[in-house]
């Protein structure tokens, strides 16, 4: 019962907050400044591209890498003794 009247105590503690309004100066003044921040339809293609090149670039080195692992992978296999014998 007391943990209910608590709970309640605080729901009913913002019944007497009113919704706070901007003045209309304040109010052009976030608006003109959020119409200057948006960004040119130009740079978001530029930087869409610029990520298409990165991610290509990147599978290509992947691609490139993964050729010359497994050459690498297969000389240290035949250079590994044939008993599996590390230390002696």
């Amino acid at each position: 019962m007391e943990r209910e009247d608590f709970i309640n105590k605080v729901l009913k503690s913002v019944d007497g907050i009113a919704k706070a309004t901007p003045s209309d100066a304040i109010f052009l003044k976030i608006e003109k400044k959020i119409k200057e921040t948006t960004i040119s339809t130009k740079v978001l293609w530029l930087v869409a591209a610029s990520i298409v090149v990165l991610i290509s670039f990147n599978i290509m080195l992947l691609n490139g890498k993964s050729n010359s692992n497994e050459s690498e992978i297969a000389s240290l296999e035949h250079s590994i003794n044939k008993s599996n014998q590390l230390y002696k």
